[in-house]
């Protein structure tokens, strides 16, 4: 008789959701770095660049400007169980702000002395 497979727990069930979310929100870093970071990718941080370009912010506050957009679309979510723009899901709002964490930690791991990718 062989043995019974493991139950699968509450909590592998949220560890295997984390690993297909993350990999959902790499996916599409990974395409849109081609429109914001231009056909050659060599500029992954020119979108929240700009900021810093034009004297209105530095970079990282750049980041936490877009972060906090989408923080305020799922602030309206929480207060009333929608939203209204079709194309642009809670899902969605929670990938950019995956995406957008990950791409300012790599920003400022690239400012670290002796890194080269600054």
């Amino acid at each position: 008789m062989e043995p019974e497979a493991p139950q699968v727990t509450e909590v592998e069930q949220v560890l295997q959701f984390h690993k297909a979310f993350c990999h959902a929100a790499y996916e599409i870093c990974r395409v849109k770095n081609h429109d914001y970071a231009g056909a050659s990718g060599q500029s992954p941080f020119r979108n929240f660049q700009s900021v810093e370009l034009m004297g209105l912010a530095t970079t990282e506050t750049g980041f936490v400007v877009r972060i906090l957009d989408k923080v305020n679309r799922l602030v309206t979510f929480a207060k009333d169980g929608k939203l209204k723009v079709a194309n642009e899901s809670t899902q969605d709002a929670l990938l950019d702000i995956i995406n957008y964490c990950v791409l300012l930690a790599a920003y400022i791991k690239a400012k670290e002395p002796g890194d080269g990718t600054a």
